[in-house]
């Protein structure tokens, strides 16, 4: 299952916040944000993450495609996300039931 959600987003947004910028009076140096400002950051890139188009694998893989619709719902209700969709790793076969194999991939 693939999906996002904003439990995700925000953490990937503290993983990729920075907590310095550069000093508009000298071009050498940086300034330490302060929290607020850090946390703006962070909500900003947060809105960014939701706009786009990638989605993580929050979870192990399910058993069975029962269990995953059940944490859709689940996140669903919870919060807010987006791309809840169920796939799985298949190896792709021709006509004749053969895997195809290409090597560029």
């Amino acid at each position: 299952m693939f999906d996002m959600t904003c439990d995700v987003v925000m953490t990937e947004a503290r993983k990729t916040g920075k907590t310095t910028r550069s000093d508009p009076k000298r071009n050498d140096q940086t300034i330490e944000l302060t929290v607020d400002e850090w946390m703006h950051k962070v909500g900003v890139r947060a809105d960014q993450i939701m706009a786009g188009t990638k989605v993580k694998q929050p979870s192990p893989l399910f058993d069975a495609p029962q269990y995953a619709e059940q944490f859709i719902e689940l996140a669903r209700k919870s919060g807010k996300c987006r791309d809840m969709r169920i796939r799985t790793i298949a190896v792709l076969v021709d006509a004749k039931g053969k895997p195809i194999i290409n090597p560029k991939t």
